[in-house]
């Protein structure tokens, strides 16, 4: 309700509504709620409440890993301080996942290694319907996946949202080096955001990336929001501390739940 457009809100008949309102006296900013890199505050039934609200844009779509873009992708899974065998090993090994063939990458495992584990299985040959879905995948380990579980998604465009997106998934787009990633990071921890792409270009100026050389990774990111929201509303009173997160997906007049975390 609270990420509808201010006006629209205010036009709801529902009590709900106008109760939730007259609780939200510790918001901390007019106006519908939007993706943002710190939380909304509300005081919800005498208990503080904390809601942060990402959009999936910003982190690392697995469904739309392609040979083009698995160095990246390396790059991205070596932030995480993860072995570059590893690091190769999984990438390849999504890659299998998704593509239709029974053909291996360098590193990866198809339905023939899949068949033999204590509990055989067959490769999906498809895209994910999860995140949770990648524990099944050869390397992936449950440590590995709580590294990476706040950082991929599977909704979206597959395009990286610059101002959204942390250093670590900025490392997945094609020619960004660690030093480029810094200095977006260090851009935005100024409180700016990058709204047209000639500020972005400016950037990457400063690294010789220019003409064709920056087009070409302009294929790879975004300005826009991608419409796909996770909430995590953190409750709390002196001695007890809950967190809920739900996958949003933003209509017009609604959100629609696509998956739910109670944590």
């Amino acid at each position: 309700m609270m990420m509808q457009p201010q006006k629209q809100a205010r036009e709801k008949k529902s009590g709900k509504i106008r109760n939730l309102r007259g609780e939200n006296k510790k918001r901390r900013r007019s106006g519908p709620w939007l993706p943002s890199n710190h939380p909304y505050t509300v005081e919800i039934g005498g208990r503080d409440c904390d809601v942060f609200i990402a959009d999936e844009g910003g982190k690392v779509n697995i469904n739309k890993l392609t040979d083009d873009t698995r160095i990246g992708f390396i790059k991205f899974l070596k932030s995480y301080n993860l072995e570059e065998l590893t690091a190769e090993t999984i990438t390849d090994c999504i890659l299998d996942w998704l593509d239709k063939d029974d053909l291996h990458h360098v590193n990866g495992a198809e339905k023939d290694y899949y068949v033999t584990l204590p509990e055989p299985y067959e490769p999906k040959n498809g895209p994910f319907e999860s995140i949770e879905e990648l524990t099944l995948v050869k390397g992936v380990t449950p440590e590995i996946f709580e590294l990476l579980r706040d950082h991929i998604t599977i909704y979206g465009s597959g395009k990286i949202n610059i101002n959204f997106a942390s250093q670590e998934a900025l490392l997945s787009i094609p020619e960004i080096t660690p030093e480029i990633a810094k200095a977006i990071t260090a851009f935005k921890k100024k409180g700016k955001s990058i709204k047209q792409f000639h500020i972005l270009k400016e950037l990457f100026n400063h690294f010789g990336i220019i003409g064709s050389d920056f087009q070409d990774i302009t294929k790879y990111i975004t300005l826009s929001e991608s419409g796909y929201v996770t909430i995590n509303a953190v409750a709390s009173t002196d001695t007890v501390k809950n967190s809920y997160k739900v996958i949003a997906k933003k209509g017009v007049n609604s959100c629609k739940i696509i998956a739910a975390y109670p944590e």
